[in-house]
Protein backbone atom coordinates (compact mmCIF):
# COMPACT_ATOMS: atom_id res chain seq x y z
CA UNK A 1 0.00 0.00 0.00
CA UNK A 2 1.11 3.40 -1.03
CA UNK A 3 0.06 6.54 0.73
CA UNK A 4 1.34 9.92 -0.34
CA UNK A 5 0.84 12.44 2.23
CA UNK A 6 1.06 16.08 1.81
CA UNK A 7 0.11 19.63 3.73
CA UNK A 8 -0.37 23.11 3.61
CA UNK A 9 -1.24 23.75 0.13
CA UNK A 10 -2.47 27.22 1.35
CA UNK A 11 -4.35 27.75 -2.17
CA UNK A 12 -5.62 31.18 -2.75
CA UNK A 13 -2.10 32.64 -0.69
CA UNK A 14 -1.47 35.96 -2.59
CA UNK A 15 2.00 37.47 -1.70
CA UNK A 16 2.43 41.11 -1.51
CA UNK A 17 -1.11 41.34 -3.68
CA UNK A 18 0.25 39.18 -6.44
CA UNK A 19 -1.84 36.04 -6.76
CA UNK A 20 0.21 32.84 -7.05
CA UNK A 21 -2.65 30.52 -8.69
CA UNK A 22 -0.23 29.35 -11.15
CA UNK A 23 2.31 28.55 -9.21
CA UNK A 24 -0.06 26.59 -6.96
CA UNK A 25 -1.11 25.15 -10.26
CA UNK A 26 2.22 24.27 -10.88
CA UNK A 27 2.56 22.48 -8.14
CA UNK A 28 -0.67 20.59 -7.75
CA UNK A 29 0.37 18.71 -11.00
CA UNK A 30 3.56 17.56 -9.82
CA UNK A 31 2.16 16.23 -6.89
CA UNK A 32 -0.43 14.36 -9.39
CA UNK A 33 2.54 13.41 -11.34
CA UNK A 34 4.21 11.94 -8.01
CA UNK A 35 0.89 10.27 -6.97
CA UNK A 36 0.88 8.31 -10.82
CA UNK A 37 4.33 7.51 -11.34
CA UNK A 38 4.36 6.21 -8.01
CA UNK A 39 0.84 4.38 -7.91
CA UNK A 40 -0.22 5.39 -4.87
CA UNK A 41 -3.07 3.97 -3.16
CA UNK A 42 -4.41 7.03 -1.26
CA UNK A 43 -3.85 11.16 -0.91
CA UNK A 44 -3.28 13.05 2.24
CA UNK A 45 -4.06 16.21 2.31
CA UNK A 46 -3.58 17.03 6.40
CA UNK A 47 -4.72 20.35 6.74
CA UNK A 48 -4.66 24.02 5.73
CA UNK A 49 -5.84 23.46 2.03
CA UNK A 50 -7.08 27.17 1.60
CA UNK A 51 -4.44 30.11 2.95
CA UNK A 52 -8.03 31.60 4.49
CA UNK A 53 -11.30 30.86 6.04
CA UNK A 54 -13.28 32.15 2.40
CA UNK A 55 -11.07 31.65 -0.47
CA UNK A 56 -11.56 32.98 -3.75
CA UNK A 57 -13.42 30.94 -6.17
CA UNK A 58 -10.59 30.83 -8.89
CA UNK A 59 -8.74 28.52 -5.86
CA UNK A 60 -11.82 26.58 -4.91
CA UNK A 61 -12.31 25.57 -8.32
CA UNK A 62 -8.20 24.60 -8.50
CA UNK A 63 -8.92 22.62 -5.30
CA UNK A 64 -11.83 20.76 -6.88
CA UNK A 65 -10.12 20.16 -9.70
CA UNK A 66 -7.13 18.53 -8.70
CA UNK A 67 -8.56 16.49 -6.60
CA UNK A 68 -10.88 14.77 -8.19
CA UNK A 69 -8.01 14.18 -10.50
CA UNK A 70 -6.01 12.56 -8.06
CA UNK A 71 -8.88 10.31 -7.22
CA UNK A 72 -8.81 8.67 -10.68
CA UNK A 73 -12.33 7.89 -10.53
CA UNK A 74 -12.52 6.57 -7.32
CA UNK A 75 -9.76 4.21 -7.39
CA UNK A 76 -7.35 6.22 -5.39
CA UNK A 77 -8.88 7.68 -1.93
CA UNK A 78 -8.16 11.22 -1.25
CA UNK A 79 -8.39 12.35 2.04
CA UNK A 80 -8.69 16.16 2.97
CA UNK A 81 -8.50 17.58 6.66
CA UNK A 82 -9.43 21.12 7.21
CA UNK A 83 -6.89 23.04 9.13
CA UNK A 84 -6.40 26.15 11.27
CA UNK A 85 -6.71 28.35 7.66
CA UNK A 86 -9.58 26.48 6.93
CA UNK A 87 -13.62 26.80 7.07
CA UNK A 88 -14.53 23.76 8.57
CA UNK A 89 -17.78 23.60 7.51
CA UNK A 90 -16.83 25.12 4.01
CA UNK A 91 -14.68 22.36 3.51
CA UNK A 92 -17.26 19.73 4.85
CA UNK A 93 -20.14 21.19 2.21
CA UNK A 94 -19.12 18.94 -0.74
CA UNK A 95 -18.81 15.29 0.75
CA UNK A 96 -21.63 13.91 -0.03
CA UNK A 97 -21.13 14.66 -4.20
CA UNK A 98 -17.59 14.50 -2.99
CA UNK A 99 -17.81 10.60 -1.78
CA UNK A 100 -18.89 9.45 -5.40
CA UNK A 101 -15.06 10.54 -6.70
CA UNK A 102 -13.89 8.39 -3.97
CA UNK A 103 -12.57 12.04 -2.06
CA UNK A 104 -13.58 12.25 1.38
CA UNK A 105 -13.44 15.49 3.44
CA UNK A 106 -13.32 16.15 7.28
CA UNK A 107 -13.51 19.62 8.03
CA UNK A 108 -13.35 18.86 11.87
CA UNK A 109 -11.06 16.62 14.00
CA UNK A 110 -13.99 14.56 15.52
CA UNK A 111 -16.14 14.27 12.53
CA UNK A 112 -17.93 10.50 11.68
CA UNK A 113 -18.24 10.15 8.05
CA UNK A 114 -21.26 8.02 6.89
CA UNK A 115 -19.72 4.97 5.09
CA UNK A 116 -20.17 4.31 1.23
CA UNK A 117 -18.70 1.66 -1.51
CA UNK A 118 -17.91 2.59 -4.39
CA UNK A 119 -18.12 0.82 -8.31
CA UNK A 120 -13.91 0.67 -8.15
CA UNK A 121 -13.92 -1.17 -4.83
CA UNK A 122 -13.06 1.71 -2.87
CA UNK A 123 -15.53 1.41 0.44
CA UNK A 124 -14.99 3.16 4.07
CA UNK A 125 -15.72 0.29 6.14
CA UNK A 126 -15.90 1.85 9.63
CA UNK A 127 -16.06 5.45 10.91
CA UNK A 128 -16.02 6.63 14.61
CA UNK A 129 -15.19 10.56 15.88
CA UNK A 130 -12.01 11.04 14.50
CA UNK A 131 -11.48 7.47 12.90
CA UNK A 132 -12.21 5.74 9.20
CA UNK A 133 -10.97 2.62 8.00
CA UNK A 134 -11.13 2.09 4.00
CA UNK A 135 -10.54 -0.61 1.92
CA UNK A 136 -8.94 0.26 -1.33
CA UNK A 137 -8.90 -1.15 -4.82
CA UNK A 138 -6.33 -3.85 -5.43
CA UNK A 139 -5.57 -3.81 -1.64
CA UNK A 140 -5.64 -6.60 0.61
CA UNK A 141 -5.18 -4.90 3.94
CA UNK A 142 -7.71 -2.17 5.43
CA UNK A 143 -6.37 1.61 5.67
CA UNK A 144 -7.07 3.16 9.08
CA UNK A 145 -6.90 6.69 9.91
CA UNK A 146 -6.90 7.98 13.15
CA UNK A 147 -7.29 12.18 12.79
Amino acid sequence: MKILHTSDWHLGKRLEGFPRLEEQEAVLNEICEIAEKEQVNAVIVAGDLFDTYNPPTEAVELFYRYLKKMAKNGTCAVIAIAGNHDSPERIEAPDPLARECGIIFAGNPNATIMPFKLESGLELTKSDSGFIELLLPEEPSALRILR
